[in-house]
């Protein structure tokens, strides 16, 4: 399975879309609002999350620099955990409801509508910009066209396709504001403990060496690949699959970001992580996960996180039948990658 341009290209798109869609709707209200003599008291949505949103759910934060690597469904999650609840509503004066959607962390209170996201290339960075260093990463700080706050801050240092080291966070008023409010404030106190939170010491993005034979990686005891930076995932799949089938580990191939392979005469083997499998029924059970097994086609894909699209595909090509069956080999790498 090779993604690295199409699901990096799909990944900006969607995220870019979403938050203008974020950002125009939230524009939209307070500009609805601001001929009002007073505004109208508002609270918090009824239905949440919204339509094709996740819930936020616990998962392990990123350290050093892989924060600038996260497939784009963990990026949200990771974004809304970074910072605790009770920051949130401290920091926005506020009840707050929070949702991940196709990599956005979305967090509203009754009046606030707030966006953040990572990205290959740096956004718009908003009005009036000033330089500013957040949790010892340099970033700018401005105001929105739609909103108040924009604040945008460089995560690492890489060209990388699969990577996004842009971090942009948003706060848009959603009414007409009678009171000062030090929006820029809110803006930079969040990117402090997010960005804190998402880079404290810990692995480099690879280098050019590391990407062509990745190190070894024992198992994320509890997750595996399941929300983790690519690099990490790409580590665990080819040590898992160098270990399945006794090789050396410079004889499996790495395919970024997100596929380790090898390949003997007509049969190879494919490992893959995709963060947005569009398998809808799991009907099979596997490694004690929902699963969908094609012993013909020589495949099995495993939903790794519950309520997730992510999932790992282990296949098979051999039609001479020189290596390990698909059962017997995804019992072998399944467990290990589940974080077991």
């Amino acid at each position: 399975m090779n993604m690295r341009g199409m699901q990096k290209d799909r990944t900006v798109l969607i995220a870019v879309s979403l938050t203008a869609v974020f950002a125009v709707l939230s524009g939209l209200a307070w500009f609805l609002t601001r001929d009002s003599p007073e505004d109208a008291p508002r609270s918090l949505p009824s239905a949440w999350p919204t339509a094709g949103a996740e819930p936020i759910r616990p998962v392990p934060l990123p350290t050093g620099e892989m924060a600038a690597a996260l497939p784009f469904g963990t990026a949200g999650q990771v974004l809304c955990n970074a910072v605790p609840v009770e920051t949130w509503a401290r920091v926005l004066a506020g009840p707050v409801l929070r949702e991940a959607a196709n990599g956005i962390c979305h967090v509203v209170t009754a009046d606030l509508d707030v966006t953040a996201s990572t990205y290959d290339r740096a956004p718009v960075d908003g009005g009036q910009p000033a330089g500013i260093t957040v949790a010892g990463h340099r970033g700018t700080l401005g105001e929105s066209p739609v909103g108040p706050a924009v604040l945008t801050v460089r995560l690492a240092d890489t060209g990388e396709r699969w990577a996004a080291p842009e971090l942009q966070l948003r706060i848009v008023s959603l009414t007409r504001v009678r009171t000062e409010r030090d929006f820029r404030g809110m803006a930079e106190e969040l990117g402090t403990a997010m960005v804190g939170a998402i880079t404290s010491p810990g692995p480099s993005l690879p280098s050019e060496a590391e990407r062509q034979h990745p190190p070894e990686l024992t198992p994320i005891a509890g997750t595996g690949i399941a929300d983790a930076a690519y690099p990490l995932i790409m580590r665990q799949l080819c040590t898992q699959l160098a270990r399945a089938l006794e090789l050396p580990l410079a004889e499996v191939q790495p395919d970024w970001p997100c596929t380790c392979a090898h390949k003997a005469g007509e049969a190879e083997i494919k490992l893959s992580y995709d963060p947005d499998s569009t398998t809808k029924y799991f009907g099979d059970r596997f490694a004690g996960r929902p699963a969908d097994v094609s012993d013909s086609g020589g495949v099995i894909e495993v939903q790794l996180v519950d309520g997730s699209a992510q999932t790992l595909v282990v296949k098979v090509y051999d039609l001479d039948r020189t290596m390990p069956g698909i059962r017997d080999l995804a019992g072998k790498v399944v467990p290990p990658l589940l974080g077991r």
